[in-house]
Parts: C-alpha cells; structure tokens; sequence
C-alpha cells in the first residue's frame, strides 16, 4: 500500500464566514466555534499518477471531533455520518484528474470541532 498525506495547503472556515483559514491537517489550532458550529476544511489535490484498473483509492481519515461529519469529493456527497470512528473511504470512481476534498464537521454538544487526525489517500492493488 502507498499513502499520500494531504496535509497542508488546507483551507478552514467557520460557519461558511470569509475569509477561510489556511491550516494544517491535523489541525492543531481549533477554531474558537461553540455549540452548533459547522466547520468545513476544503483542499484540492490531483488524482494520483500511475493507478492501474486493479488499484484502488482509499480516503482515511485518522480522527475528528464533531459530533456528525460530511464528506465530499467534486461537490458529490460521499459519506454522511454521525458516528466519530477513523474512516476510510474508497473513493476510486469518483476521482478526476483534479478534485476538491471538503470535510464538513458539525458540533451540537462537542465543545470543540476539529479535524485532529491525519487525512490520507491510500493506494491498494486488487490483485485480479
């Protein structure tokens, strides 16, 4: 397996309000937002050179803290939940040559809303 880190350039903002933040994933610098707060961290990254038909393109995401999450790859939803386990995504027919991440975190009771894990693209080959 080959892992890419999407790490910085990310870009936070707080209740969809200009201007966003430029951050570091994981992000180590919470922004203050209270209850209700809805944080989404955007970033835009290639399809990775090289994929084969048997390879596959994984998103992981380490940790957040949030009390629900929303994934999407190219303004397409891809993962909705309100659970707050690591995910991982296969995400390999929704890439184009350039694509737009945005992770969009929503607190009710949590007091912090943070994307504090490691995002990654994991590459796998399906052996045929």
């Amino acid at each position: 397996m080959h892992t890419i880190r999407l790490r910085r350039p990310w870009l936070r903002s707080v209740d969809s309000q200009p201007p966003p933040d430029k951050v570091d994933v994981p992000d180590t610098l919470p922004p203050a937002a209270g209850g209700g707060a809805v944080v989404t961290y955007r970033r835009a990254f290639n399809r990775p050179t090289g994929l084969t038909p048997n390879d596959s393109v994984c998103l992981s995401i380490a940790h957040f803290t949030a009390d629900s999450i929303e994934i999407r790859i190219n303004d397409t939803l891809i993962y909705q939940s309100d659970r707050t386990e690591p995910i991982r995504l296969d995400m390999t027919a929704a890439l184009r040559p350039s694509n737009q991440l945005a992770i969009t975190l929503t607190a009710g009771e949590c007091p912090t809303t943070v994307l504090d894990g490691a995002v990654t693209l994991e590459i796998e080959s399906i052996d045929p």
